[in-house]
């Protein structure tokens, strides 16, 4: 089997685990936020706070893909606002109802094609490919050697905050328009033409080349999100309950 097919299965093996992972803590932060203030609207100020560059990235993201694509915005926030079903939205690009689902699609998907790269960027300064080599080695020494390397970062703790808020962010939500069948018919088209003008081996360039080096990127970013976001799910949980036993109050979740 090619590496690049064992790279993207990780890519989406990590983007199917993100999905429910940023699910429960954009919940969970509301709730620690509720358990720490009491407070509906404090515990939305610190759920908004906790995710902001993420928010701001994504919603101004939205916003200029639509100015530049023309399309008409019929609505534009970036603060929190509670929806008619009671939850919280931290940000909104409402775009009108008559656009076409090609511009749709790319307002939707554009922003966390640009959180991936700003992750991506922001990765690019953490040494993680000798971390997995040292992982990889199974010596001890070595793996401690390698993780001591990837903490000692410059302003590691901030950098791991950013790529937290962002990940959580960039994903697709559910008002966002998206026609896949665009995307899946734009790819079948370009193969089906390199094989019937017998250009199968830009095919096989672009699969060992580009597109392999696509596929090493989003598996880094997405298993990189998805540690960080395991790491404040602990994180969030611990505080949890330290914060429910010292103020001897709990938040249920429904």
């Amino acid at each position: 089997m090619p590496d690049w097919i064992f790279t993207w299965l990780i890519a989406v093996v990590a983007t199917a685990l993100l999905l429910p992972s940023t699910r429960w803590i954009h919940k969970h932060l509301q709730g620690l936020g509720l358990l720490i203030t009491n407070n509906p609207q404090g515990a939305v100020m610190i759920y908004y706070v906790a995710l902001l560059p993420g928010v701001i990235l994504r919603e101004g993201c939205q916003w200029l893909i639509a100015k530049l694509l023309r399309v008409k915005v019929k609505k534009f926030a970036l603060w929190p606002e509670k929806q008619k079903r009671g939850e919280i939205r931290l940000g909104l690009v409402e775009i009108d109802d008559m656009t076409d689902s090609l511009r749709a699609t790319a307002v939707a998907l554009i922003p966390t094609v640009l959180g991936i790269m700003v992750i991506a960027a922001i990765s690019g300064g953490f040494k993680t490919q000798a971390l997995a080599a040292a992982v990889t080695t199974g010596d001890t020494p070595t793996l401690l050697a390698g993780l001591h390397d990837f903490l000692s970062t410059t302003d590691f703790w901030l950098w791991i905050y950013l790529i937290f808020a962002i990940a959580n962010a960039m994903l697709p939500e559910e008002h966002d328009r998206i026609n896949w069948w665009i995307l899946l018919g734009a790819i079948a088209a370009v193969v089906v033409a390199l094989l019937v003008l017998d250009l199968g081996i830009l095919l096989q360039a672009g699969l060992n080349g580009p597109l392999a080096q696509l596929a090493n990127t989003m598996s880094l970013v997405l298993s990189l999100s998805l540690l960080i976001d395991v790491f404040f799910i602990v994180l969030i949980s611990v505080a949890e309950w330290i914060f429910s036993r010292a103020l001897n109050r709990e938040v249920e979740y429904k």
